[in-house]
Formats: C-alpha cells, sequence, structure tokens
C-alpha cells in the first residue's frame, strides 16, 4: 500500500503581511518559510496530505523530512507525549541556589522581602553532601546562583563551585552553572573568578536607557546603577572567553518611549559581538509592596508589545536564544513543575517557584545537613503533577509540546487548570519574529 503523510497536528500555518507561509512544527522545533510566489502550489498538501508522487516536488519532500507533515497512520497524540516524557526522564539535575536573600539594590517592582540573610553554613554544608550524593546518578548538573543578588554573598559561590565540579569530576558527570544578577558587582575580579567557576552565562537586568533604568533599579538608599553595570559589560567584551549573558529589559509604559535610545547604544556597544543577547519582558505586579502605584502595559498587549519591541532590537543587535527557545518542544516548560529542579533558600527551605517565596504551597520541603531532601510531597506533588487537571485542550493544541500545560505552574494552581503561555495572535507574531531573526542570523 503506497504511503501517505498527513499535516501534522502539531504544525502551524502562518501567513505574513507579504503573502507568504510559514510553517512551525513545535514537536521539532522547526520553522520553515514558503515564498508567496510557491504557497499556491502547496496548497493541496495542506489539506489532502502527501503522497508518493507528491515526494517529486521538493519542497514536499523537504517538508516531510522536516517533521511538518507525518505518517497518516501514526497516532500521532500518543507518539508526541511519549516521546516528550521520555525526553525529560534523562537523568539531569538542577539546583536553583539563593546564596543570600539580601540586595544591593532597592528596586521598585522587587517582590523579595530580603529577611533570610546570607545562606547559613549547614545549609552550605548540606548542599556539598547534597551534591556529591547526586552526582553519581546524574549524566548533567547545573547550578543557577540566585538571590536576592548572589554576588553579595560570593564566598558561597566559590566554596560551594570548588566543591560542585569536584564531585562531578569524580562522578563523571557533566556541570555547568549560570548566574541572574544585577551586574553592578560583576568587576573584572569577579567576572575572571566567574568564568574560573565554570558559571557560563550570565544574566543582567537594564530597565532601557539610564533615566528610566536608574528610575527602576537603583541602589539601596539611592543611587543610579545603570553606568556601572554597563561599564563592567564593557570590560567583558573585551575578554576571548567564552561565555554568554544575556541582557534582560523589563520594560513598563513609561520605558517605552525611551527604548530607541537604549537600543542604539546597547547595539554600539555589544551589537557585533554574538555572546550578548537582548530579550524583553513587561514589568508585572508580581507581588512586591509597590504593587499599586506600579506602571505596567495592559497584560491584554504586553505580549505583542514584547514582540513589536524584540524585532525592532533585532535589526540593530543580536537577541538572546530564549526568543527561539520558546518554539522548541520543553522551551516553555517552567522550571518549577520539573522533579528534577529544587530552589535551595538560604535558610533550608527548598522551594519550587522563584516568585512566589511566602506561599506556603511553594515552601516544599527542607535541605538537612547531610543533603537529604526532606519534602513535603503533597505540597510537591502540587508543582510537578498536573494531576486532576484537564490536559485535554494541551494535548490537542498545535503549541502544546513547547510548554505542555506547565508553563506556570503557580498561575495553573490559582486556576486550577492549565494556563496558557499565549493567545494564538501572540503565538502568530512570535513565529513571524522567530523566523525573520533566524534567517538573518540574528540570535546569540
Amino acid at each position: 500500500m503506497p504511503k501517505t503523510w498527513k499535516l501534522s497536528r502539531y504544525t502551524a500555518l502562518v501567513t505574513t503581511p507579504a503573502g507568504d507561509l510559514i510553517l512551525h512544527n513545535s514537536f521539532m522545533g522547526a520553522l520553515a518559510l514558503i515564498p508567496s510566489v510557491e504557497v499556491q502550489g502547496l496548497e493541496r498538501l495542506f489539506v489532502q496530505g502527501v503522497t508518493e508522487d507528491d515526494l517529486k516536488n521538493s519542497a514536499a519532500q523537504e517538508l516531510c523530512d522536516g517533521g511538518f507533515f507525518c505518517p497518516a497512520d501514526l497516532d500521532e497524540q500518543a507518539f508526541v507525549w511519549d516521546t516528550l516524557a521520555k525526553e525529560e526522564s534523562e537523568p539531569a539535575f538542577n539546583i536553583i541556589a539563593l546564596t543570600t536573600d539580601l540586595c544591593n539594590f532597592s528596586c521598585e517592582y522587587c517582590y523579595e522581602t530580603h529577611e533570610r540573610g546570607a545562606m547559613r553554613r549547614g545549609v552550605v554544608e548540606g548542599l556539598k553532601k547534597l551534591v556529591e550524593g547526586k552526582a553519581p546518578t546524574v549524566r548533567r548538573l547545573s547550578v543557577s546562583w540566585f538571590g536576592g543578588e548572589p554576588l553579595v554573598a560570593q564566598n558561597v559561590i566559590w566554596e560551594l563551585s570548588r566543591s560542585f565540579i569536584d564531585s562531578c569530576s569524580k562522578a563523571g558527570s557533566s556541570y555547568s552553572a549560570d548566574i541572574t544578577t544585577n551586574g553592578y558587582l560583576l568587576s573584572p575580579a569577579t567576572v575572571n573568578r566567574l568564568l574560573a567557576s565554570q558559571v557560563r552565562r550570565i544574566q543582567v537586568t537594564i530597565d532601557g536607557a539610564e533615566s528610566s533604568h536608574n528610575r527602576n533599579r537603583h541602589l539601596v538608599g539611592g543611587g543610579g546603577t545603570y553606568r556601572r553595570i554597563v561599564d563592567n559589560l564593557k570590560h567583558m567584551r573585551t575578554l576571548a572567553d567564552d561565555f554568554h549573558v544575556s541582557i534582560r529589559v523589563n520594560f513598563n509604559d513609561e520605558s517605552i518611549p525611551t527604548l530607541g535610545e537604549f537600543f542604539d547604544e546597547i547595539s554600539t556597544l555589544f551589537g557585533g559581538d554574538p555572546r550578548f543577547g537582548l530579550y524583553m519582558r513587561p514589568i508585572g505586579k508580581w507581588g512586591g509592596p509597590n504593587d499599586s502605584q506600579l506602571s505596567v502595559c495592559d497584560p491584554k498587549e504586553s505580549k505583542l508589545i514584547e514582540t513589536r519591541l524584540t524585532t525592532d532590537y533585532a535589526g540593530l543587535g543580536a537577541l538572546d536564544k530564549v526568543v527561539k527557545t520558546a518554539l522548541n518542544p520543553h522551551g516553555r516548560v517552567c522550571y518549577a513543575s520539573k522533579p528534577s529542579s529544587v530552589i535551595v533558600g538560604p535558610d533550608g527551605t527548598i522551594y519550587k517557584c522563584s516568585v512566589a517565596f511566602d506561599d506556603i504551597r511553594n515552601q516544599v520541603g527542607r535541605l538537612t545537613e547531610s543533603g537529604e531532601l526532606e519534602l513535603n510531597q503533597s505540597r510537591w506533588d502540587l508543582w510537578v503533577s498536573n494531576g486532576t487537571k484537564d490536559m485535554t485542550r494541551c494535548y490537542a493544541c498545535t503549541y502544546g509540546p513547547t510548554c505542555q500545560g506547565r508553563s506556570c505552574p503557580r498561575n495553573s494552581l490559582d486556576a486550577d487548570k492549565p494556563v496558557c503561555p499565549m493567545n494564538a495572535r501572540e503565538y502568530e507574531q512570535l513565529v513571524q519574529l522567530a523566523t525573520l531573526c533566524g534567517r538573518d542570523g540574528a540570535f546569540s
């Protein structure tokens, strides 16, 4: 019997304003651009499927090879979701370590209370033993240094890094690390020590031009921070080392008018260096004391504004890969939903989410000094299992393999159902952005 192929249920068709057709398959993480002049000749295939005779057309062959079409007799839903589950079961472990919840900044939209201080000695020893025990059982171990401002407690990073690297080396497992920092303490000496400690991925937040950034992200007690952060990054640009800096730009209605000026400066400084990539995020009301006074974009429009601003910068400099990752399988699955990921607070409390430390549901256990994770299983399961939630729409959703109903388990807990990470219009805009930037080599 001749073989036939059907359009994958996980392939989206997006028409651009110019009449070109973009195909995105969320299971393969694949994008294809069909010029408008070729679209009419392929339209029949999207409705009727592909036969062996159709494969004489090289475009049809490429679309089948790329996973945009799948065998007509395949139970695609079962195959895709079984495969995704197997991929996520790969032996790996991620620790988000809060070296301290203290910070040298007093950001207007901050949601942290800064009451726990630096990581306690018993927690440091517990982390060493936890990794020593985990390293022989996993293929990959990754650590994310977080805070507060993690560089306020640098000694914790240096001590734990030495121990983690040694444990992974002895066990034969790979080790990698990243840090989320405000960038103010990224002095040349600190950067050199981070790189020596295998911290190769660094996220720094700069909220637009100097005036808007300093208004939102100032020192405790007052004082601007923009110029020192930029100077620290300029020094990093002179290094020959292999690293990646993700420049996160939080924006609101007040800062948007300044972003053109900011994009010009950042692209002039870093646009030619693929180690520096930029991405945008809207400022939100994340539970901080200033929420009632914060200027934020309309939530219904914020993702579209984010895509528009990202497109504006794409013509000037490199975008962070997080923009494209959102279209890949597992790309929008939140770390908080993964059984292989834990957050360790400075007092030894185990969390799942880094935006809800005071939510009792998020306090899922404790790390002991002997390196054991003592978990509250019922709270843990709230985060790592969709439980009784109806996943029917997720299984059938074109975008499903990217988020798997787990893009934000905290929001899903509140809604008692999987919460979609974006609507159809936002998704189409992101597909067009990723296609444009991928074609132009704009991803760092």
